[in-house]
């Protein structure tokens, strides 16, 4: 099609709409505007913080975020954990707000460095299917049982 428009409101014919969007056409819309990342009104969106509790666990403060036209919203404080550090080797891990096309999904995770005497941060995603946008890094020395 060489041309496209919208968005008009459906009309019933016969037992039909006349139109029907798609979410990628929305999206599509709204990325030609609003870029990839964490806005709102506060400067602790999407905050990364260790948890008052003594274990591998951070939390992330309240916020909203945009990935490839698609928005995504934390209402409250989430729970994310880590697993347990190794005894000899540090590690870092990276929290991610992560946009999964083929779950439809877009959600907050953990993914965990590799234990090294020299760590480095594990590499985000972005392909087809998968849009990683990294919210902080977290140093696991080795050793260690909190954040």
């Amino acid at each position: 099609m060489a041309q496209e428009c919208g968005f008009f409101n459906a009309q019933l014919v016969g037992e039909e709409y006349d139109r029907v969007y798609l979410a990628e056409q929305f999206a599509a819309y709204f990325a030609s505007f609003i870029g990839n990342g964490v806005f709102g009104s506060s400067m602790q969106q999407l905050e990364v913080v260790a948890q008052d509790a003594s274990d591998m666990s951070v939390k992330v403060l309240s916020g909203q975020a945009w990935i490839n036209g698609w928005w995504y919203r934390n209402t409250d404080v989430y729970t994310l954990s880590h697993s347990v550090a190794d005894g000899i080797l540090s590690r870092i891990d990276i929290v991610v707000l992560r946009w999964d096309h083929s779950a439809r999904d877009m959600y907050l995770t953990v993914i965990e460095g590799t234990p090294s005497v020299n760590p480095v941060k594990p590499a985000i995603v972005r392909n087809a299917d998968f849009y990683d946008l990294q919210l902080c890094e977290v140093s696991i020395p080795a050793g260690s049982i909190k954040i």
